[in-house]
This record gives structure tokens, C-alpha cells and sequence, in this order.
């Protein structure tokens, strides 16, 4: 398929996504923040200005508004309205919340937190000591052994601080290349687009780039134009569609 065509496919399923809202639904029925974040943010990839998007706005400043603030909905929310010029202030209450609790078992759930609390001026510098903790002799993080996504956001982590990544994580994350990608651990087993993402990302930040994941991602593509999780299975998502897009981009130079 040309680079054309494949951009288009991924707007038609993109636009599919659409709820009359304003936001973007997984499949149908009523839009969340965590699908309108990653259409949105596919759309910026593909260059593209989304139909409705002053709506779509609309609708996210209205959620945020109500102040329902789980950490990875409050991220992918403050992070677009951010972008976009819109309200994403958080009440000092929450702030103090978000500084007490961030030290979490999974560290994505830290990264979004960390994220949020560095998007309103809070730079805490026990946020990446305590991450530098949680790295385990094999090079890699996690509370309860290392995974390459407990790694990836690490980094993201210590990036977002400039702090010097420790030695040891190129060596962990090239422990769970095989097959010309990237799986959960040096010993599991099939790789995932979120652990092809993640050892992408890592390659990028460390190493300056990723490798030519392309094929392996193209395998991914739905009928719908959108991508799936696993080579075995799975509906589009809009969060797969952007790691895919995210990877075709980066490695290809394309589209």
C-alpha cells in the first residue's frame, strides 16, 4: 500500500471514531479522553487538522471542567488542552495530591502523574530518585521484576528531569529484542505494539533513533484502516493506530 493511501485509510477510520459530541469513542457509543488524546494526537501526525476540532475541544474542557481526575485521563486531558490553548488548570487541592501519591507500582501511572504535575510549574526532585529505586540489577525497572514499559517510562521519567538514565537499560532493553522487535521480558512471548512502542522509544531517546519496525507494524493493520494490538488478534483502537503511526513515521519517514 503507497504512503497515500495508507494516510487516508487511517483518517477514514480515525474520522469513524467520531462521536456528535465532540470526543472519540473506542468503537461506539459515548467518546472518552483517553481515545480523543489518541486520535488527536494521530491526526497532528499525519499533519492533519480533525473535522469539528474546536468541538472536540469543546467537549474535553467540558470533562475537565467536572473534575474527574484518575491520573491517565487527567494527563491525556491537561496534555491537549494544554496544546491547544484551552484551560487545564488543576485545583491546588489535587496538586498536593498528585505530590503525596505518585509513588505507584506501575510506573506509567508515575510518568502520567509526574507529567501532570510538571505541566502546572511542580518540578519535584524526589520524583526521579524514587525511579532511579525502582531499577533492578538486570538493567531494567519494575517493583515486582523489570519489563521493558515499566523501563520506557522510566526513562520518560528521568527525560522529562534531565537526569542521566543509568547504565544498564540499553542492556535490558536489547535482552528483549528478538525477531526484529521488542517483547515484555528477555523470555516472553508474543511482542505486543505497546512493547514494540516502548523499546522503540527507548532506542530513540538513548540512542538518538529507532530501528525499521515497519514491517512488523504493517502486520497489525485492520481491514477498518486502523491497527490492532497483537498479530493474532484484536479490534482498532485509536491508542494502537498512533503507536503504529508513530512507528511507520519515525522509521519510514513517511506520510
Amino acid at each position: 500500500m503507497d504512503d497515500h493511501r495508507l494516510g487516508d485509510s487511517i483518517r477514514e477510520f480515525l474520522n469513524k471514531r467520531r462521536h456528535p459530541d465532540g470526543g472519540y469513542t473506542l468503537f461506539e457509543g459515548l467518546p472518552d479522553t483517553k481515545n480523543t488524546y489518541y486520535a488527536l494526537r494521530s491526526f497532528e501526525l499525519l499533519g492533519d487538522e480533525p473535522g469539528g476540532l474546536e468541538k472536540t475541544l469543546d467537549w474535553l474542557e467540558d470533562v475537565h471542567s467536572r473534575g474527574s481526575f484518575a491520573a491517565q485521563g487527567l494527563f491525556y486531558r491537561c496534555s491537549v488542552l494544554r496544546d491547544y490553548g484551552r484551560d487545564f488548570s488543576v485545583s491546588d487541592k489535587f496538586i498536593d495530591l498528585l505530590k503525596a501519591s505518585y509513588r505507584k507500582s506501575k510506573l506509567e501511572i508515575t510518568y502520567y502523574m509526574d507529567s501532570v504535575l510538571r505541566m502546572h510549574g511542580e518540578y519535584l526532585e524526589e520524583v526521579p530518585e524514587w525511579v532511579l529505586s525502582q531499577q533492578n540489577p538486570d538493567g531494567g525497572f519494575g517493583r515486582y521484576g523489570s519489563d521493558i514499559i515499566n523501563t520506557y517510562f522510566a526513562v520518560e521519567v528521568l527525560k522529562g528531569h534531565e537526569v542521566d538514565v543509568p547504565e544498564g537499560v540499553l542492556e535490558f532493553t536489547d535482552g528483549c529484542f528478538s525477531g526484529g522487535v521488542w517483547n515484555f521480558t528477555p523470555i516472553s512471548y508474543p511482542p505486543y505494539i505497546e512493547t514494540v512502542h516502548a523499546g522503540f522509544r527507548i532506542n530513540e531517546m538513548l540512542r538518538g533513533s529507532g530501528l525499521d519496525v515497519s514491517d512488523f507494524v504493517m502486520g497489525l493493520r485492520n481491514p477498518d484502516g486502523g491497527f490492532r494490538r497483537s498479530v493474532y488478534m484484536g479490534i482498532s483502537e485509536p491508542e494502537y493506530t498512533y503507536r503504529a503511526l508513530y512507528m511507520i513515521i519515525k522509521s519510514k519517514k513517511r506520510l
